[in-house]
């Protein structure tokens, strides 16, 4: 498939570049600022994008100080036995460039502003200009971007040649002797929700953009995206498209549809385009939540306002169930957030294990009963304040947006009495009891294991008959609790154990309340006829009860 794909692409180039003989051969490539010590690894490589081939006798490449008008240094010049094919690279670099150059030479390359040139002998072929400023002599068009150590600067595709260096050239890993494009390659990216909660029912929507980064055009072959969620094999969402992507254009693309769990979901964005010869750039993975944030781990507790000589910190605590992969995640407030700086070791945390993420760690030594972590900043928190939980993709995990009153002093931190409830509930909040004032790494000093007391639940009519014939299309739910207010959270299961419809979430209740069914589902598509389960959970934190009913209910088409 890549030789294939390999003379596809040269057959191409060769026909799109042969008319300009200026241009027949350039600098393709170059390597100026290593990774590491720079001795030894800088290259410049030539490339003839021509039909025929050309001897090089007497062709000079100089490298150029851009800071100065007129100061170039020959680092190369052409011998008699120097001829490059069609299609051909001519590598020019160090001793320890490989593989190995077809020219070894000390070169003088710098950092931006600087540059190379190409000439035949008497003439300019080629000029690669980066950095800013350059006097004019030192670039095409507009200067490359300056690439970061490590990363050198490579036309892409191979060949491509606008006359402009900023738009010609990319930074990209190095490819010494090698060509830096297939002739046909879709790159994918995924343009992630981030903090986006999606509604119950509605539609997830997921921007990605699709990139040529091949060397021919698709010629408006069907290119097909497809969302895959929580490993599943079957898509949940598809889009098709036509477009001719010439290269270097991109094009977005929407995925639209309606997950009918709520809850947090991970799932892969696939591309698939048949002549593609390049298959690793082809899938992205995302996140996204529905009807609340992730959950899988809770802000348990926070440190607001710690003593003089102490530090703030918030305590990470995982009600997952399982062990939760933290790596690239980032704590922050509602406008701004801080990547979390993980070591290896604690990049997983197991189910039930707390974490502390503080604004200076060493001043937790000997304090917590956990490990403690650092972000790489740390936005100052305040008793009124808000503490935003993000995974890798941006999507909110846990958000808690507290008061003065809610709890919390100077040297007293502020727990949380339930994490697997509500954190917008203002009663689920306290300040620590412990002599200590707070409880780093361990339960909660308010910490609620509530024992579930009973409430009833009933419904009428029942079975009833949402046909819109105008009688019993409506159920009631009635709830009453054993206390004056509760939150709560009302579901609707099918026989299976699945979710299928949420009429109340984290609601605010009185002793008694009313719901009315329309008998449709989270999607608002009607559901079968058939038995289903209605399923309460409410909390009252402050009394120390946790109120749980169910009631079975049927529909009639």
């Amino acid at each position: 498939m890549r030789k294939l794909c390999l003379r596809v692409l040269w057959a191409a180039v060769f026909a799109l570049f042969a008319s300009s003989a200026a241009a027949q051969v350039v600098i393709n490539e170059v390597l100026y600022d290593p990774e590491g010590p720079d001795t030894g690894l800088e290259f410049v490589e030539l490339m003839n994008c021509g039909r025929h081939g050309v001897l090089l006798t007497g062709w000079v490449l100089e490298t150029g100080n851009g800071a100065n008008p007129g100061d170039w240094t020959v680092e190369w010049i052409g011998g008699d036995l120097d001829y490059l094919e069609p299609g051909q690279i001519f590598l020019i670099g160090e001793v320890d460039v490989l593989p190995a150059p077809d020219y070894a030479t000390p070169l003088d390359l710098q950092n931006g502003p600087d540059g190379v040139r190409l000439t035949d002998g008497t003439d300019p072929v080629d000029v690669v200009g980066w950095g800013e400023p350059l006097f004019q002599e030192y670039y095409e068009g507009q200067p490359a971007v300056d690439a970061p150590s490590g990363l050198s600067l490579a036309r892409s595709p191979d060949c491509f040649d606008h006359g402009d260096n900023a738009l010609d050239f990319v930074a990209g890993p190095p490819t010494p002797g090698a060509r830096n494009s297939l002739s046909h390659d879709l790159c994918l990216t995924v343009r992630h929700p981030g903090r986006v909660v999606f509604g119950h029912g509605e539609p997830v929507e997921l921007t990605c953009l699709v990139r040529n980064v091949g060397a021919l055009a698709t010629g408006g072959q069907e290119l097909a995206l497809e969302f895959f969620e929580d490993g599943s094999g079957t898509p949940v969402g598809s889009s098709t498209l036509s477009d001719d992507l010439a290269p270097r254009d991109s094009v977005e693309v929407l995925l639209r549809w309606t997950t009918p769990s709520d809850g947090y979901h991970r799932g892969s964005v696939i591309l698939t385009f048949p002549p593609d010869c390049e298959l690793s750039n082809n899938t992205a993975a995302t996140s996204f939540t529905v009807g609340g944030v992730g959950g899988l781990v809770a802000l348990n507790e926070v440190m607001h306002s710690p003593d003089e000589g102490e530090t703030e910190w918030v305590e990470l605590l995982n009600v997952s169930g399982d062990t939760v992969g933290l790596s690239g995640w980032a704590l922050g407030d509602d406008a701004d957030e801080a990547r979390i700086a993980w070591s290896e070791s604690l990049a997983l945390l197991a189910d039930g294990a707390f974490l502390l993420v503080a604004k200076d760690a060493e001043l937790m030594d000997g304090l917590a009963s956990c490990p403690v972590v650092e972000t790489d900043g740390w936005e100052a928190l305040s008793a009124d304040d808000t503490v935003v939980l993000l995974d890798e993709f941006g999507t909110p995990m846990d958000r808690l947006t507290y008061e003065r009153g809610w709890g919390g002093e100077r040297g007293v931190s502020l727990e949380r009495v339930r994490p697997d409830m509500p954190p917008q509930d203002a009663g689920n909040w306290g300040s620590s009891v412990a002599p200590e004032g707070s409880t780093p790494g361990r339960v909660n000093s308010i910490h609620l294991g509530a024992v579930p007391t009973a409430g009833r639940l009933t419904v009428a009519p029942n079975p009833f008959t949402p046909n819109g014939d105008g009688t019993d299309d409506r159920a009631v739910v009635r709830v009453e609790l054993p206390v004056a207010r509760a939150t709560a959270r009302l579901t609707v299961f099918d026989l299976e154990g699945r979710v299928r419809a949420v009429l109340a979430d984290h609601t605010a209740l009185s002793s008694e309340s009313e719901f009315l069914w329309d008998g449709a589902g989270s999607d608002g598509a009607p559901l079968p006829s058939g038995l289903y389960i209605i399923y309460l959970e409410a909390i009252d934190a402050r009394a120390g009860l946790f109120v749980t009913a169910k009631t079975a209910v049927a529909i009639v088409r």
